[in-house]
C-alpha cells in the first residue's frame, strides 16, 4: 500500500497554531519536547475543529427553498448542492474533502502526542499520561465520525468485512496504510476510548475544548448506541450523567439584536444570548465546524421537522427564523411554511448532555422501561419548553405502547439535535430496522430525488486526493 498521502499533513507542524510554542529544529520543523510542548498541541486552533456541517444537507431535516432573493440551493458550494441532491461522490479531484483531510490532520497531532508524550522532558508522569489520554480520545472522535461518514453502518452481522477507513494509528506521513474494515475501526475506537478513561481528569484543563473523564463516557454511550449496543449505550450513559448532568433552561434566554457576529468566545452570536459551546453548562467536549456556525443562515427545516416542534417550544424560538436578516425582502420563509436555521454557537457542544439523556431514554425505551425513558425526556424538555405549555408524560400518555414511546424519544432526540451532524448517522442506524426504514426526498431546480433506505448514496466516496495514491483500496460501491 502507498501512503495515507494526507497532503495536508506534510506541513502539518509549520502551521501557525504551533509556532509559538514548539522550537525550530533543523529541516525546518517544529519538534514538541517538554510536556507543555505537546499539551499545548492539544489547544491548537487545529485541534478545536471538527467535522463537516455540509453534511446535514443529506438528511430529511434540511431544506434549500430556491425562492429569491435567497436562493438556498444555488447559494450552496458545489459540494453542497451535491450532498443535497444525494450525490455520493460530491468532492471531484482537486476539490478538498475537509472531513477527511482536516480529520486525518487532526489524527496526525494526536498520534505525534500518543506516540511521544510519555518520553517528553520535564512534567510528571501523571501529567504525561493525562495529555496522552486526551489525545486518545480525540483520535477515537475522529475515527468514529470517519467510519460513520465513509462507510456503511455498522452491522455486527457484516462489519468484519464491510470495507471501513484506514486506522492511523502511528504519527508517520510516509507509513502504508491499508483500509481497515468497519469492525476493526470500532474497536480501535471503543480501545482509545477506554485506554482514556483511566487517565481523563474529572474537570476540564482551561476550557471545554479538552476532554474530561466524562467526555471519554460519554464517546463511549455514542459508539455503543450505534453499533446498537443498547446495554453498554446506557451504562456509559449512566456514568456520564453521574459526573456531569446539568442541563440549561432555554427559557432563560433571549432573542438579542441580530448579529454582528464576533469571533469572541462567549459573545452573543447570531440574535440569542445563549452562551457559546465552550461556555455552556451543557457541554461536556467542545468542538466548531471550519465554517464557526455550521448551516445557520443557509439551510431551512424541512417541512417534516417544522412539524415536530411546537411554537411553545423554545429551540424552535431561538435557533430558526423566518430569514435572515429577519426582516424584508429577505423574511420569505413563511411562504413556504418553515424557518431559517440561524443557531450562532461559535463553537458547537460536540459531545453534551441533552444527547447523553436522550441515548439513556432511547436504550430504556427499547428494553421496555417506559418511565425510566420519559423521565429523561421530561427532565430535557422541563428545560426546553414554556412553563404554562410543559406538560410531564407518562406511560400512560402512550397507552404504556412501548413502539410509540420510543418513537417520541426518537422525536424528541431530532429536534434537540437538529444540524449538528448526528441525524445522518441516525438514519443510516435506524434504517437497518424496518420499522423505522424511510425514503427522503430532496428537489431542485425542478429535479426530484430520492434517498432510498440502506442505499449507498449514504455512503461518501473516498477523497479522489488520497485514492489517487492508493489504487489498491477498495472504492465505495
Amino acid at each position: 500500500m502507498k501512503s495515507l498521502h494526507l497532503y495536508m499533513i506534510t506541513s502539518l507542524l509549520l502551521l501557525s497554531g504551533c509556532t509559538k510554542f514548539l522550537d525550530i529544529k533543523p529541516k525546518d520543523k517544529f519538534i514538541p519536547v517538554t510536556v507543555a510542548d505537546y499539551e499545548n498541541m492539544l489547544n491548537s486552533g487545529t485541534i478545536v475543529n471538527y467535522g463537516d456541517y455540509f453534511w446535514d444537507l443529506l438528511s430529511d431535516d434540511a431544506f434549500l427553498p430556491e425562492g429569491e432573493p435567497g436562493n438556498l440551493f444555488s447559494k450552496q458550494q458545489l459540494w453542497g448542492r451535491k450532498i443535497y441532491t444525494f450525490n455520493s461522490s460530491p468532492y471531484e479531484q482537486g476539490l478538498t474533502d475537509f472531513t477527511w483531510s482536516e480529520g486525518y490532520k487532526r489524527i496526525f497531532y494526536f498520534n505525534s502526542i500518543i506516540n511521544n508524550i510519555m518520553d517528553a522532558t520535564e512534567g510528571t508522569v501523571e501529567n504525561k499520561k493525562s495529555v496522552r489520554a486526551e489525545a486518545l480520545l480525540g483520535r477515537a472522535m475522529e475515527h468514529l465520525l470517519m467510519v460513520n461518514v465513509y462507510a456503511q453502518h455498522y452491522d455486527a452481522n457484516t462489519a468484519a468485512t464491510q470495507p471501513g477507513i484506514p486506522l492511523a494509528l502511528i504519527a508517520d506521513i510516509n507509513a502504508k496504510f491499508t483500509r481497515n474494515t468497519v469492525k476493526e475501526v470500532y474497536d480501535q475506537v471503543l480501545s482509545d476510548a477506554n485506554a482514556a478513561i483511566a487517565d481523563l481528569p474529572l474537570k476540564h484543563k482551561l476550557t471545554k475544548f479538552r476532554a474530561s473523564k466524562a467526555g471519554g463516557y460519554a464517546l463511549l454511550s455514542r459508539a455503543y448506541l450505534f453499533m446498537g449496543d443498547y446495554a453498554n449505550a446506557q451504562k456509559y450513559a449512566d456514568l456520564t450523567l453521574s459526573l456531569q448532568h446539568e442541563l440549561a433552561n432555554m427559557n432563560a434566554y433571549k432573542i438579542t439584536i441580530p448579529g454582528p457576529f464576533p469571533n469572541v468566545p462567549g459573545a452573543p452570536l447570531g440574535w440569542t444570548d445563549i452562551p457559546d459551546g465552550q461556555l455552556n453548562k451543557e457541554t461536556i467536549v467542545a468542538r466548531h465546524f471550519l465554517r464557526p456556525f455550521g448551516l445557520g443562515m443557509d439551510v431551512c427545516a424541512s417541512p417534516e421537522l417544522t412539524a415536530l416542534f411546537s411554537s411553545n417550544d423554545r429551540r424552535w424560538m431561538l435557533y430558526y427564523a423566518d430569514g435572515w436578516p429577519p426582516a424584508p425582502p429577505f423574511n420569505y420563509m413563511s411562504r413556504y411554511k418553515v424557518k431559517l436555521y440561524l443557531r450562532g454557537d461559535y463553537y458547537s457542544n460536540y459531545l453534551n448532555v441533552p444527547e447523553v439523556y436522550l441515548t439513556r431514554a432511547e436504550c430504556n425505551a427499547r428494553n421496555n422501561n417506559l418511565a425510566a425513558a420519559l423521565d429523561d425526556v421530561n427532565t430535557l424538555r422541563s428545560n426546553r419548553i414554556t412553563p404554562e405549555a410543559y406538560k410531564a408524560f407518562t406511560p400512560a400518555d402512550f397507552n404504556n405502547d412501548a413502539e410509540k414511546v420510543l418513537r417520541f424519544v426518537l422525536e424528541e432526540r431530532r429536534r434537540e439535535l437538529a444540524f449538528t451532524g448526528m441525524r445522518v448517522i441516525d438514519l443510516k442506524r435506524l434504517n437497518k430496522e424496518t420499522r423505522f426504514q424511510k425514503t427522503i426526498k430532496h428537489t431542485a431546480e425542478g429535479k426530484n430525488y430520492e434517498l432510498l433506505p440502506g442505499s449507498n448514496n449514504y455512503v461518501r466516496q473516498l477523497w479522489p486526493s488520497a485514492t489517487v495514491f492508493n489504487p489498491d483500496w477498495p472504492l465505495n460501491p
